[in-house]
């Protein structure tokens, strides 16, 4: 029983990272501006950048993989709900974002999307607004890591 637990725990080891996830930062870098995107007035609880990591959603060897850059706005404030989805709009349209009307609902979520490298795309996410509890905005953009993406999420 005891070398049946040694040998189980053997089996479990995690993969050596492959290849580059963002060659250059370039990834990041293009969805990184999202991060000024906030309204006028708006009270920033939390701002930051994720490189990508070595990682498996499940923990199973054969998931593991990068998981995606990202950046991360969270704030209060801004105004209305009708008025912090307008400045959005409006702020995202500038950095190259299309607002997604499809995928979005009128009370969230709302989505955007940009063609941030060749034959990759990014998604930002916004999520909250006066229907959260506490009223909070949390805008994410992510992109998928140029190779070897983490399954099993």
């Amino acid at each position: 029983m005891i070398a049946a637990v040694a040998v189980l725990a053997g089996c479990a080891s995690t993969p050596q990272p492959t290849g580059d996830p963002d060659p250059g930062g370039r990834l990041l870098a293009a969805i990184k501006p999202v991060l000024g995107a906030a309204p006028a007035g708006a009270h920033i609880s939390s701002r930051h950048a994720t490189m990508p990591k070595w990682d498996s959603c499940d923990g199973i060897e054969s998931t593991y993989g990068w998981d995606e850059p990202t950046v991360n706005l969270d704030f209060t404030g801004g105004g209305t709900d009708a008025q912090v989805i307008a400045h959005l709009k409006a702020a995202l349209r500038t950095l190259g974002w299309t607002f997604d009307t499809a995928n979005s609902s009128p009370t969230g979520p709302w989505y955007w999307h940009k063609t941030v490298a060749t034959n990759v795309q990014g998604t930002v996410q916004l999520l909250g607004g006066s229907a959260s509890n506490p009223p909070d905005w949390d805008l994410q953009a992510t992109t998928p890591p140029a190779t070897h993406p983490a399954t099993g999420c």
